[in-house]
């Protein structure tokens, strides 16, 4: 393991853990839009946001590119100060992901999480 990677990585504390446990953000009414993103919030624990990815084969057919969204909304949630908000997020895409689209998805991610986080 690299130096310094531990520190980077997403905690079980940043994580839903367990089958159905983030449909309270999924039911709550609070909802962030883009053009191609739908970001469901709830309250959390204090100190510790937490990320949960709905992504499904109906919009991303092949698994290389949902994981590729997984890896890309994580890697920019562990990066943001949003991480420590004490919210629920659920990002659930609202369009097809292509790889020709990843930047403006990705920029649409940080958006989205700059929002989240002046909404506390």
């Amino acid at each position: 393991m690299i130096r310094g990677a531990r520190k980077e990585s997403l905690s079980r504390r940043h994580r839903f853990v367990g089958r159905g446990s983030f449909t309270a953000a999924l039911r709550s009414p609070r909802k962030l839009r883009s053009p191609t993103i739908l970001l469901h919030l709830a309250a959390g624990h204090p100190g510790q946001s937490r990320l949960g990815l709905a992504i499904t084969k109906r919009l991303t057919r092949r698994s290389v590119d949902r994981n590729r969204m997984k890896r890309l909304a994580r890697e920019t949630f562990r990066r943001h100060g949003v991480k420590s908000a004490g919210l629920d997020l659920v990002l659930a895409p609202r369009k097809p992901f292509s790889r020709d689209t990843e930047a403006a998805w990705l920029a649409e991610v940080r958006d989205l999480l700059d929002r989240a986080d002046g909404e506390r």
